[in-house]
This record gives C-alpha cells, structure tokens and sequence, in this order.
C-alpha cells in the first residue's frame, strides 16, 4: 500500500510529498485500493456473513460509500453514523444498532428506517425501546447483547466483554431480557451479539466468542426463544509495528467448530482490520530541540490529530517522506500544550530538519474519527486516492 521508490514514500502510485504540497499538512490520506483488498479477504473468508462494517473505526463518506458498493453493511452507534451509512449508500436492513446509551431520537430513526437489529445493551433498555416502537406503530427487531465476562490481554479500555464493563447483559440476566422480549408485541427476538473486545492478536482470546454465542443460542432455544443470527463482533487487531497478523481465515478457522450445525446468520462487525492499513497521517517537523540528552521532533499535529499514543498509549510507527543517510533517536511531539502530547518516544529517524516531513501509519481506523480541536487547532483534512 505504501512503499518508497527512489527514496520517496508513495501511497499507491502517488508520492507524498505532492499530496502535502498541494494540499498542505497535517492530512490524513487513504488508499482505497487496501480497503477494498481487506474488504475482499473478510469476503472470501465469510462468503455467507453480513460484514457489517464498524462505521467508529473511520465514518469518511467516500470510504463508506465504496463499502457500500462492496455489498457491506454497518455497525452504528450514533444518529451521525446511521445518517451518514444512509447517505452513503448502506442499506438500513444491513445496518445493526449498537450503543449503551441510545436516546430515544436515535432508536426512533432507526425504527422508521429499518434497520437489520437493536443490540440490546441492558435489561433497563428493553422498555424503553418497547415504548417508542408501541408509539411508533411498529415492530423492533432486537438482539440481546450479551457480555460473558471474559479478561482479555488488551488494552483496559478495549476490554468491553470484561466483568466490570458497563456494555453488555451480564449471563444472569440473559434468559429475564429474552423473556421480556417476547412478552412485548411490538419486540422481535433475532439474535444474540457478542463482542468482547478490541485489538485482539491472539486466535486463543478470539476463540471463546464463538464458543459462547453456540452455547447461548443452544441455552436460549431450550428455554423456547428463537434465535435466527449470532452477532460476533469485531475486535480483529492488526500489527503496529508491521509483523505478521491474524486474518479473518485464521477466524474461519477458529470458529467453524463451534458454529457448525447451529443454522443461523452470521455477523460479523470488522473495523480497524479493514482500514487501519488504509492510512497515514502526513505531518511537517517544525522545530528540532535538544535538550536533557534527548532529541525533541515537534511537528505541527499531536493529540488533537491523532489521540490514540495519549489515550491507549499505542505505539504507531513513523517514517521519514524522504529518506536520507544517518541515524538518530527522537522523541516525535506535537505543539498541544500537554504533556501527553507525545506521538512517540525513542523513534530511529534521520537527522530531520524543520519543513520536513514525517508520515505516521496505520491510522487509518481511530485516527481522523477521534481527532479534536483542543487548543482550536484545526483537524486535519483528508485525502482519498483511489
């Protein structure tokens, strides 16, 4: 997707530094040519699924048009991302509804669009939901979130199927939820969502998914409910530092077994594995500082462009535009007046001067979706090359 050629780096067939030149920095740009590669692989791994794409890991109209014109539908946890699926294309009955705090404006839309499902996220929600269909005149289609409570090596807060979460029907509840679905005429039981977790690397933490949503589905239909699709989620992670990584046949393979023989639908909800390699974020170095035996690299976007080294303490790779002999360590920082406003610590860089430029990867998923404005500075403008 990125590479260098003569020393320059190039996105696709395009170098860089005339993207930055013509449009100037810092920007976020995206090659749809590796979404759709990735798009492609969940494919032909699940030719069967509904890849219901997480619409948080990066909501670019154009990138969510182009799933569309894939076949994918969407995952949305706001009235913003259904409105901007909707625009871009995605069916409402291939959009599921996420989200531990869905007002009623949002449940509203959701109902008059018809969408695929309701991922019930807590037994205090069902009424609610049941209250605004009844208004409605309709019928809402649901499933039971469930969380089963698992500890996974992930970052704390990527851990959302984790006892303790505030997402998710804890087990003890799941059979009164059912019941007060299908005690209500204007519910519809569909299906049970399972997503415990993001930025998992280990087919061992992913495995229990499948487990678990076989055994729910076999629990509910002793009791009489009828379950037609198991929601496994999202959480395929991916390589930051550029090793190798699992893909989702490694996840056909850990869950076939489970799944076999149960007849039903299969969701699946992929996000930062579809367009984090995507893309980068182009920055220019604007003062170089040594001070207390370190190497300060200031560039003119930090934690307002791309929040996840403050907020996870992630560790994103970074490379020069143009490559250039010699070597040395920086700490790359950006101009917020914060202390965590650091891209990265002990990076090998060339000897780098102001103008400049740096290219941060794998942003494509939780970079231009989570960037601010903190200290008014403007976020970052975005660049498709297709």
């Amino acid at each position: 997707m990125w590479h260098y050629k003569e020393d320059i780096l190039h996105i696709e067939s395009t170098p860089v530094p005339k993207i930055a030149a013509e449009v100037g920095t810092p920007i976020y740009v995206y090659s749809l040519q590796e979404i759709e590669r990735r798009v492609h692989a969940y494919q032909q791994a699940f030719p069967n699924a509904l890849l219901a794409y997480a619409c948080k890991a990066n909501a670019h109209p154009r990138i969510l048009a182009h799933l569309a014109s894939l076949g994918c539908g969407a995952d949305v946890v706001s009235l913003g991302e259904l409105t901007r699926a909707l625009d871009a294309g995605i069916p409402p009955e291939h959009i599921v509804v996420n989200g531990n705090a869905k007002t009623d404006e949002e449940i509203a839309r959701a109902l008059e669009v018809g969408v695929l499902a309701f991922n019930l996220d807590a037994v205090e929600e069902i009424p609610r939901v049941e209250a605004i269909a009844r208004e409605l005149g309709a019928i809402a289609p649901v499933a039971l979130r469930i969380n089963p409570g698992l500890d996974l090596h992930t970052h704390p807060h990527l851990r959302v199927g984790a006892v303790g979460s505030h997402f998710g029907i804890p087990p003890h509840d799941v059979l009164r939820a059912a019941e007060m679905v299908t005690a209500s005429p204007h519910l519809r039981l569909r299906g049970i969502h399972l997503h415990i977790g993001s930025q998992l690397t280990q087919l061992e933490e992913l495995q229990p998914t499948a487990r678990l949503a076989a055994r729910w589905v076999r629990t509910l239909r002793e009791h009489g409910y009828k379950v037609q699709h198991i929601n496994l989620g999202g959480g395929l992670g991916i390589s930051y530092e550029g090793g190798p990584e699992l893909t989702p046949t490694d996840l056909v393979a850990a869950w076939h077994p489970h799944l076999e023989g149960l007849n039903v639908h299969l969701i699946v909800e992929p996000g930062r594995w579809i367009v984090a390699h995507a893309g980068i974020l182009v920055v220019r170095v604007v003062q170089v500082k040594r001070a207390w035996g370190r190497t300060f690299v200031a560039v003119n976007a930090g934690m307002n462009a791309l929040l996840r080294p403050a907020l996870y303490g992630a560790r994103h790779r970074i490379v020069p535009v143009v490559r250039k002999p010699g070597e040395i360590y920086a700490d790359v920082v950006g101009p917020n007046c914060e202390s965590a406003d650091v891209l990265g610590r002990d990076y090998l860089l060339p000897p780098v001067e102001p103008g400049d430029l740096l290219a941060i990867l794998d942003v494509g998923a939780y970079g231009r979706s989570m960037a601010n404005t903190y200290n008014l500075r403007p976020i970052p403008r975005e660049i498709i090359i297709s």
